[in-house]
């Protein structure tokens, strides 16, 4: 998760103070929202948020399974006071699921964690008939929360603008209603990380749809610079969806290790993309992909010792991402591939190549490249130049598509 770190002297970075601090100055501000004020939490588990309308607390940090999730590493979690666990039919070849319902059989916690799971139904018949299946790799009778899994891109229900509409269909409502009158789910909803212009629109179709809860990829950045982006999930929080942040991390391995302005803070890089996050209310939880105890160990510390951003702060942070994180464009709003001239998804298979070189998760990484459309997949002939001139986060195409092509065919 954090290697191919970017090496910048003390020195160096000194340098460009004046210019970061003039551009966190002129940085956009969050929009307001209800004061902080944190769910009183469970014995021994961080701070918690209500979940939107489910009214339910869940802490502010959970841990994602989509790596090599073992018993240590579940047990450290519980340890830390993180009381929420995101797990999905395709992680690691289904043995996240089991993994997860292992931990929670022989430890009896099932009452006291938030379960979520996630699947890739067809049409929402298959939705419905899916839900034994998770239940019983997870050993349990029911998950607090069921998602369609990938809105957008990666879901099996049809092309991208298939999925428009899906959160306010009345069938797919209809399929959630049934699910959760059967007591074998306790709310519903869809994650998300699709280009930028249809996750809004389909946060703002949630925002009148069916959807309890919704797991979407943002960064501080693109709340702050994408207005509709950041008018969607403002919908969807007075419409009481439940918002989980995710990908909130990519890009961030690339920011120098010493950052005067977070070092007067106390925070690391990494705790202060987390605190950048959760200074948005409108978040209930981070899923956090944490790989290993150290990264368990510390995202929790930033948990319990989080206290809001100033704007200032948020505009700094802007701005380091802007000059060192261009790793991962959570941002993709699909210009890259219209300036290369090509049909090939530039934007998922970066993503894609930080599921092998961030995660560790080569096996994921090289199975969704391979069933990418063949056209999609291929970028022979593609101005990349033009791409990485086009991208919101200027991604050097050439580069990361030619480790793709080592590390994802």
């Amino acid at each position: 998760m954090h290697d191919r770190m970017c090496e910048v002297s003390r020195r160096e970075f000194m340098k460009t103070g004046s210019a970061l601090t003039a551009a966190a100055a002129a940085a956009a501000s969050l929009p307001a929202v209800a004061a902080f004020a944190e769910e009183k939490p469970a014995r021994g588990a961080l701070a918690m948020r209500k979940l939107g309308k489910t009214n339910v607390g869940v802490t502010i940090l959970n841990l994602g399974t989509a790596g090599d999730t073992d018993t240590r590493l579940m047990n450290t979690a519980w340890a830390e006071g993180v009381r929420y666990f995101d797990t999905a039919d395709c992680y690691k070849g289904g043995n996240s699921e089991k993994a997860v319902g292992e931990w929670l059989a022989k430890t009896g916690r099932r009452k006291d964690m938030f379960i979520v799971t996630k699947d890739h139904p067809k049409t929402p018949d298959e939705w419905v008939k899916m839900i034994d299946a998770r239940l019983e790799a997870l050993q349990t009778d029911y998950v607090d929360l069921f998602f369609l899994h990938g809105l957008g891109g990666g879901f099996r229900g049809g092309g991208v603008e298939d999925h428009r509409g899906i959160p306010k269909d009345k069938d797919w409502a209809k399929a959630a209603d049934t699910l959760k009158k059967s007591g074998k789910v306790k709310f519903v909803g869809f994650s998300t990380h699709t280009e930028i212009d249809l996750r809004s629109s389909l946060l703002n179709d949630a925002a009148v749809g069916w959807a309890d809860a919704i797991m979407v990829a943002s960064d501080p950045r693109l709340v702050r610079k994408n207005s509709d982006f950041n008018k969607a999930l403002d919908a969807c929080y007075k419409a009481g969806v439940g918002l989980i942040c995710m990908k909130e991390m990519r890009g961030a391995d690339q920011i120098p290790e010493i950052v005067p302005e977070f070092e007067k803070m106390g925070l690391t890089k990494y705790a202060a993309v987390l605190h950048a996050v959760w200074t948005d209310q409108r978040f209930a939880s981070i899923c956090s992909n944490m790989q290993n105890l150290k990264i368990v160990k510390e995202n929790s510390e930033s948990a319990r010792t989080f206290k809001p951003l100033t704007d200032d702060q948020l505009g700094m942070l802007d701005t380091v991402m802007d000059r060192y994180a261009s790793s991962f464009c959570v941002g993709c709003d699909g210009s890259c591939a219209v300036a290369a001239g090509t049909d090939a998804a530039l934007g998922d298979i970066v993503r894609y190549l930080s599921y092998c070189e961030m995660d560790g998760d080569r096996a994921t990484a090289r199975r969704l490249f391979r069933e990418l459309p063949p056209a999609q997949r291929d970028w022979s002939g593609a101005d990349l130049k033009a791409a990485q001139a086009a991208c919101v986060s200027n991604i050097d195409f050439e580069d990361y598509l030619a480790r793709a092509k080592t590390k994802l065919a």
